[in-house]
């Protein structure tokens, strides 16, 4: 499984390479005061969650799939290690919102704490967005899954940002630092208990596809 999980590193890393810049770039915005850091922290969050969707095209250009289900550890071992590879990375996305959070805080003074509350909501959004695009892709193929993915990845951001700018969360300023933090913590953790159902799903659908 740990070779499968490489494997999509390395076909991934000339994107992971192009998304750190945009990464870099939307920081030094966020430090600059010209996007609010809970929307920096959306698009860091959902630009490598979809790398592991991006994966999904390359492996049927190759017809990997046929390979991957011949090898020992068969289907579950290639659907398991995709979510592996997708936890892992909503994690990395995640410790780097968490450390921007950091800088605004010595830098311009932002408060650390509704950042990290920020940081705990994008993580459960993208791994929202994981739980819901990795079987559709699975079952429909990422093409036919691809107009799906739109609906499934923006309107949630859309909402978040759009809550945010219209002060529709301002409410959480008159709740106590630490409590602010628990809350989206715990928010953040049902797409984590989410994502188990969607691994059986994906399994599912895999144990029955013709490859």
């Amino acid at each position: 499984m740990t070779g499968l999980i490489w494997k999509d590193l390395l076909v991934l890393r000339r994107q992971l390479r192009t998304y750190l810049i945009f990464l870099v770039a939307y920081g030094a915005l966020a430090v600059a005061g010209l996007f609010p850091l809970a929307a920096v922290t959306a698009v860091i969050q959902i630009l490598l969650i979809m790398l592991p969707v991006s994966a999904f095209s390359f492996d049927e250009l190759a017809r990997w799939d046929r390979y991957a289900a011949a090898l020992p550890g068969g289907r579950r071992a290639m659907v398991s290690a995709r979510y592996l590879l997708t936890l892992g990375i909503a994690l990395a996305a995640a410790v780097l919102g968490a450390a921007l959070c950091l800088v605004l805080s010595r830098a311009a003074g932002e408060p650390l704490a509704e950042g990290l509350a920020a940081v705990a909501a994008c993580l459960g959004l993208g791994l929202f967005i994981a739980d819901v695009l990795l079987p559709l892709c699975y079952w429909l193929g990422v093409e036919r899954a691809r107009p799906w993915m739109y609906v499934v990845v923006f309107v949630p951001v859309l909402l978040f940002v759009g809550a945010w700018y219209l002060g529709l969360l301002d409410w959480l300023s008159a709740v106590p630092d630490g409590a602010v933090v628990v809350l989206f913590t715990g928010v953040a953790l049902l797409p984590f208990a989410g994502m188990l159902l969607s691994w059986r799903i994906s399994l599912a659908v895999m144990a029955k596809k013709d490859l």
